[in-house]
């Protein structure tokens, strides 16, 4: 099914009222108040629990808008299919009316019930124009409202309803071709923005691992502390910290662009961003404790 855009405002309210409570709920039970001289949260656990209450906000949304995406992206598939099928019933002589009767009983994905409703209210008013515009709008997509006018104008013609539909079925396969073009040559971009992120995660534990744990351990030991040499090098667990927030940052935004780059919507890329995210506090929590 295809969220209206009411549909959707309900879930990001409620995702976000969701994670406003759990926030709070932290903070209500005292496990985190900034306080110098970090003013961030330096404990592993809260950072895990700061962030999953970031995950639960996006990932209902995130879910709404990619389905909503792949609702639009099969329409746009499926309309030349169902102008091809229409066409060749015209072409062996069923009137066009009856021919886009037949297609509503075949499958063409989210077009095929908006497309039966259509022909049921023809069939009440007898107002097929006024019945194809309906179908357009309850499709959303320009290129649906585009096919409703060429199969109005394809009615109206009368003699060179082929022509016109020839035409169209010609203009919606260019256009679908030129989209999974499209596809495939922004494909690479999205894998480049999952590697930036796992690169960004390498380069964490390196220097978490190899160059701040053993600096932090030496600086513990009383005889490099009294010699003054690694008097400014802070708590372990803040540069831990600092990483992982980093890596969230990284992970969010990463996640939006790859939507933008790949599909054209950055809403698309919450779903995204859900996954850098967990990816994220995985790595965090099995690579770097």
């Amino acid at each position: 099914m295809y969220f209206e855009r009411g549909h959707k405002l309900a879930v990001w309210v409620s995702s976000i009222a969701v994670a406003s409570t759990l926030f709070a709920l932290i903070i209500y039970r005292g496990l985190y108040f900034p306080s110098g001289p970090y003013f961030i949260p330096l404990r592993q656990s809260l950072n895990n629990s700061i962030v999953m209450v970031l995950v639960v906000a996006l990932v209902f949304p995130a879910i709404v808008e990619f389905n909503n995406y792949r609702w639009l992206r099969d329409v746009d598939k499926n309309i030349p299919r169902l102008l091809r099928d229409v066409t060749e019933a015209v072409r062996s002589g069923v009137p066009l009316f009856r021919a886009l009767e037949d297609a509503s009983t075949r499958d063409y994905g989210p077009i095929s019930k908006p497309l039966e409703a259509a022909m049921v209210k023809f069939n009440l008013t007898s107002d097929l124009e006024d019945s194809l515009i309906w179908l357009g709008e309850k499709l959303i997509r320009p290129a649906a409202k585009r096919m409703s006018t060429i199969l109005i104008e394809a009615y109206e013609t009368g003699g060179r309803i082929i022509d016109v539909l020839d035409v169209g079925v010609d203009l919606f396969t260019s256009l679908d071709e030129y989209q999974e073009e499209r596809d495939a040559q922004m494909r690479p971009y999205l894998l480049i923005v999952y590697l930036g992120s796992f690169v960004f995660l390498v380069i964490s534990w390196v220097v978490l691992v190899q160059f701040l744990t053993p600096l932090a351990a030496a600086s513990a030991d009383p005889l490099v502390e009294q010699g003054g040499i690694l008097r400014n090098v802070l708590s372990i667990n803040y540069y831990r910290a600092v990483l992982m927030w980093a890596a969230v940052m990284e992970a969010l935004f990463g996640g939006l662009v790859a939507g933008k780059i790949s599909e054209g919507r950055i809403s698309v890329g919450l779903i995204h961003s859900v996954l850098l995210l967990v990816i994220t506090v995985a790595f965090f929590n099995v690579f770097s404790v």
